[in-house]
């Protein structure tokens, strides 16, 4: 994953990541990012490098991961040199979240401390599980893996880009 808070801002967040060339057309095979409804359906826009790209269609292949054909993208050749590049859009300001949900691109460059008031580091990666996200901070104590879950994350206040966490022990 890329050090999402240097390439996000709220004009763009990262969506996906080109994995690799499909077929002979300008198929893309892309790992999303990204779980908002609608976000790769035909006619979205996306952008790699600063261009704009209209999807032209897409297929989901699994759970994170779909294949996306690009209007102006219709050879291999086209696509092969995209393997590895990040796909961005434009925040959707009209989701509905449910209280205490965000999205990552709101979390990464958090500053994050304890309830003691020990500063921990900021968000710099958001790691994907089956039960729970896990928040990688760092800072200058080292890397720490904190589960994104109720009685660890107390407090979340994106206004002032802040996190209040409890430890539990041996997470150290």
């Amino acid at each position: 994953m890329p050090d999402v808070a240097d390439s996000s801002s709220l004009d763009s967040v990262i969506v996906g990541q080109i994995m690799g060339p499909h077929g002979r057309d300008g198929g893309l095979n892309v790992r999303l990012l990204s779980d908002l409804a609608g976000r790769f359906d035909p006619g979205s826009l996306l952008l790699i490098d600063q261009r704009s790209y209209s999807i032209s269609s897409s297929r989901q292949t699994g759970p994170d991961n779909a294949l996306l054909w690009l209007e102006g993208i219709s050879t291999r050749s086209q696509a092969a040199p995209l393997a590895g590049k990040y796909l961005t859009a434009s925040p959707d300001s009209n989701a509905e979240l449910e209280e205490g949900e965000y999205f990552h691109y709101q979390l990464i460059g958090m500053s994050v401390r304890t309830e003691e008031g020990e500063e921990l580091g900021e968000i710099r990666e958001i790691l994907e599980t089956g039960s729970n996200d896990v928040y990688i901070v760092r800072g200058s104590g080292g890397e720490l893996l904190i589960p994104a879950v109720s009685h660890v994350v107390l407090e979340v206040n994106v206004a002032a880009n802040s996190m209040l966490v409890r430890l539990p022990d041996g997470l150290r």
